[in-house]
């Protein structure tokens, strides 16, 4: 997936490992992760790619630096609930936004709560593959699209540079594993639950590249794994009075002529 992973990680835990040569031409720098780091994150992906369906509620907050270098944070609440592998719901109110998103076995709909405005596209793929259209198509991310992925491992630690292990701490109250990697342009901190199951309990991202490093922060408030789901759980009903309106494709760049063309 290319959300908001792809472009990740840098400082704040040092090794430095010597490039080699090949062909004339210098390697890049292995990445440094820590074998029990490397245990941990194997473990979570594992848990992550079974196929269930569940509810679960996160709190979040994001950091906006003012021009001023002032850092304000702002909050939500995202309640979703999960049909691996195709459908989802998505309900997040707070300071930002307030919208829904459904997601059933062909198409995905946005419905901006505030306006009363809603906006559909076919998705008849997999969450995956529906996360990585919208952001294709419509350079468009939705709440915690990379943490629904289902290769957690491949999104968070396709890049990294250096990745540790530092411990059993505690996130909301549970004793976690606590894993802290760096890749080029933000740090990242997860807390995978110490128990039986190896869940996700909490997330940071830090921005180092932005002015003032704002971090994005996310907490497993509540997870229930449900054997059963109503039917109409991923339809979409329009609420009455909502105006439909069209998703805009972002316009991507012309191609260049070749010489020959020219």
């Amino acid at each position: 997936m290319k959300h908001m992973l792809q472009t990740v990680m840098a400082s704040i835990f040092f090794v430095v490992l010597a490039a080699g040569a090949s062909w004339g031409q210098p390697k890049a720098a292995a990445p440094s992760i820590d074998p029990q780091a490397e245990k941990i994150m194997q473990a979570l992906n594992a848990q992550k790619k079974k196929d269930i369906s569940a509810n679960l509620e996160i709190v979040d907050t994001m950091d906006e630096v003012t021009e001023a270098g002032q850092k304000i944070q702002f909050s939500h609440v995202r309640r979703l609930v999960i049909s691996e592998p195709k459908r989802f719901w998505i309900e997040s109110t707070g300071d930002i936004t307030n919208t829904t998103l459904w997601k059933d076995d062909t198409t995905f709909t946005l419905l901006d709560r505030s306006a009363n405005a809603y906006a559909q596209a076919p998705a008849a793929g997999t969450i995956d593959e529906t996360m990585d259209m919208l952001l294709d198509t419509y350079g468009m991310t939705t709440p915690l699209a990379d943490l629904l992925s289902d290769n957690l491992y491949d999104v968070l630690m396709k890049n990294v540079k250096f990745c540790r292990y530092l411990g059993l701490h505690f996130a909301d109250g549970v004793k976690c594993h606590h894993v802290a990697a760096m890749q080029q342009d933000i740090d990242w901190q997860i807390w995978i639950d110490a128990g039986d199951t190896p869940r996700l309990r909490k997330f940071i991202i830090t921005y180092k590249s932005k002015p003032g490093a704002p971090q994005y922060t996310a907490v497993l408030k509540s997870f229930n794994e449900v054997s059963q789901l109503p039917g109409d759980t991923f339809t979409f009903k329009a609420p009455e009075g909502a105006k439909k309106i069209p998703f805009l494709p972002v316009k991507k760049p012309a191609k260049k002529a070749s010489a020959k063309q020219q």
